[in-house]
């Protein structure tokens, strides 16, 4: 079932929606997702696949198993939610193309959907259309009573019937209006009205869909504001996002966090602010339109202009933080920034988790740095964003980044930067399986590169170039690539680039047939990452090396190195190349005809593939169920 919620801005769309949500969870065991899908806007359009990839994140699916195109991943969505009911909530629907991909397989269950249209496309799906007015006089009397002393709704009906008419029904004005007589107690309603009704007080139409001058009851409570919440409205105003926290309001007004809390407290009090929970905010559309107005008015564009670059600022300042806790200290980076100023320290799962809360404000730093042409901001949020891209495939985020970043890049003449940003948007073709993209943008980052005369920049193109290789199976020309990169590597005794490459050429010679010489390769890799320390590395590498023995019926070497290997990723929560480990791990069993090491992989295996998505879940099964050990 699909129930569309339309109706102007400001009257309840989302209040309702997630009303009913919270009212009826019980009847859907299989969960609760939610997009706003206004966070998702790209140029216009919206990315309904990157909500369709975040909704199979929820369902359990691993990125590994993320289909890449839209259709494909619809599909899987459709599967995983064939056989239980889910309750799925998309704000903010400009059209109803947005909505189809996304609804689930089994007929039990709901999509809310709430928009501005009345997306009258979806009636053909058999959607319930269901249009939302403001509210009568009645339903807004009893909106303001709730939130009154008796005596101060009973004393003038006449007052109060004109401020709803002030109000035009709309709950987000009337809970700002009540909210102003409950902190200015000793105002009466016809107090209000009187106020309001000054025609010198009045602003332009701030809500076109309706033309009701809402804008006056916004602005009477922005006045009753003490300064310093002034002063955060304000910023917020400028927030190129659309919800944050208080951290980047303490940088953009220059104000401690103590402060800030206090003046959001007293926004939230005025119900000119939406607490989300866990210290995460928004305006109300109505309301940024009024912040947005304020801070025309009361700050100069220069002003203006220097509390952006602040946020611009603080969200490069967190992703590099975020970045160097994912990824370590060791990557190559362009980029220096002082971590010493970021204020809460990172591990890899909360830098992680930082990116994803972050993810809409990120993007729209890096269009407000590209748009004020801040060029160095600009590529530089692109760089410290790889880990989180890479890592979550967020391909139209990354590439829409990584082309602003590389605009950036040649406008600053960085030919070193250029060279990194075209590399980075190959590796996104790469991934996308988009070779002749990814060739292309290779040729512009090696002639970057070359010009540059960086000697990390070239090997990272040619490692790049190695996986376009790979990818196109031309395998000699890719390990080529790797060791014209690890050369270089070698001459800038970058251990960390040398154990990356010497992988990648083992993998390419493993998969070409020659283990004989992969071992010797990976066995260099491996001692390299051990005295690095890193333990996924090591784990990587450990499973390449026990292709390799398995290649050369080196049984008891495989199982030395891939048990360790499955001990490591176990440890560390990386299903997918703990499953990597198993699948070699079954091939040895069965070629030794063992059936306690079959039977204990392979139901390891199972359980990893039914947990992460893995399509191949019903082959193990079957491998299961027949004893698997013949070929």
């Amino acid at each position: 079932m699909v129930l569309v919620l339309s109706g102007m801005s400001g009257v309840g769309k989302t209040a309702i929606g997630v009303h009913w949500a919270h009212k009826h969870r019980d009847r859907f065991e299989g969960g609760q997702l939610y997009a706003d899908l206004s966070a998702y806007r790209h140029h216009g359009g919206v990315g309904v696949s990157d909500v369709l990839a975040a909704f199979l994140r929820a369902l359990g699916v691993h990125e590994q198993f993320i289909p890449i195109d839209l259709p494909e991943r619809a599909a899987l969505f459709r599967t995983k939610t064939a056989e239980t009911r889910v309750l799925i909530m998309l704000d903010d629907v400009g059209q109803a193309a947005e909505v189809r991909p996304l609804i689930p397989g089994s007929a039990g269950s709901v999509v809310l959907v709430t928009s501005r249209n009345r997306l009258s496309g979806l009636v053909m799906d058999g959607a319930v259309m269901v249009e939302l007015h403001p509210l009568t006089p009645l339903d807004s009397s009893a909106l303001v009573a709730r939130m009154l002393p008796p005596e101060q709704v009973d004393s003038d009906p006449e007052a109060l019937h004109e401020l709803i008419r002030l109000c035009a029904g709309l709950p987000v004005a009337l809970r700002v209006a009540g909210a102003r007589l409950v902190r200015r107690r000793h105002w009466t309603v016809s107090r209000l009205v009187r106020y309001l009704s000054d025609d010198n007080l009045r602003l332009e139409r701030l809500s076109p869909e309706g033309g009701q001058r809402v804008n006056r009851v916004f602005d009477l409570a922005f006045q009753d504001l003490p300064e310093s919440a002034r002063r955060v409205y304000r910023v917020l105003g400028v927030h190129p996002g659309l919800d944050f926290g208080p951290q980047v309001v303490s940088a953009a007004a220059a104000m401690t966090i103590d402060e800030v809390d206090d003046a959001l407290v007293e926004l939230g009090e005025a119900n000119l602010l939406e607490e989300m929970g866990g210290e995460r905010y928004r305006l109300h559309d109505l309301v940024r339109l009024h912040a947005q107005r304020k801070a025309e008015e009361g700050e100069t564009q220069e002003d203006r202009s220097a509390t952006l670059n602040r946020i611009t600022k603080w969200y490069l300042l967190g992703a590099a933080a975020a970045d160097y806790a994912v990824l370590g200290a060791t990557r190559w980076r362009l980029a220096e920034h002082d971590l010493t100023n970021w204020r809460t320290p990172f591990t890899a799962a909360s830098g992680m988790a930082w990116f994803e809360t972050e993810r809409a404000n990120l993007l729209a730093a890096v269009r407000v740095a590209a748009q004020n042409n801040w060029d160095d901001v600009t590529w530089q949020l692109c760089e410290a964003l790889w880990a989180f891209y890479h890592g979550r495939k967020l391909f139209t985020d990354w590439l829409e980044a990584h082309e602003l970043g590389a605009l950036a890049a040649a406008r600053s003449h960085n030919t070193v930067a250029l060279a990194r940003m075209h590399n980075h948007l190959a590796r996104a073709h790469l991934e996308l399986g988009q070779l002749p993209q990814a060739n292309k943008e290779l040729d512009v980052a090696w002639s970057a590169a070359k010009e540059s005369a960086s000697s990390r920049a070239q090997a990272a193109v040619l490692e790049s170039f190695g996986l376009l290789h790979r990818d196109q199976r031309r395998f000699a020309e890719a390990a080529n690539n790797f060791r014209e990169a690890r050369a270089i590597s070698e001459e800038l005794d970058d251990s960390r680039a040398i154990a990356m490459q010497n992988y990648h050429l083992g993998e390419v010679l493993v998969r070409s047939g020659n283990s004989a010489d992969a071992v010797e390769v990976l066995d260099a890799a491996l001692d390299t990452s051990e005295a690095l320390n890193d333990e996924m590395a090591v784990a990587r590498t450990k499973i390449v090396l026990g292709s390799a023995y398995e290649a050369l019926k080196r049984d008891a070497d495989a199982r030395v190195v891939l048990d360790s290997a499955i001990t490591t990723t176990r440890e560390r929560r990386q299903p997918i190349k703990e499953a990597q480990a198993l699948e070699v791990l079954v091939v040895v069993a069965r070629r030794g005809q063992d059936v306690g090491l079959f039977r204990d992989s392979a139901q390891r295996l199972l359980e990893l593939y039914r947990e992460s998505g893995n399509p191949r879940v019903h082959e193990v099964s079957g491998w299961i169920r027949g004893g698997g050990l013949g070929t």
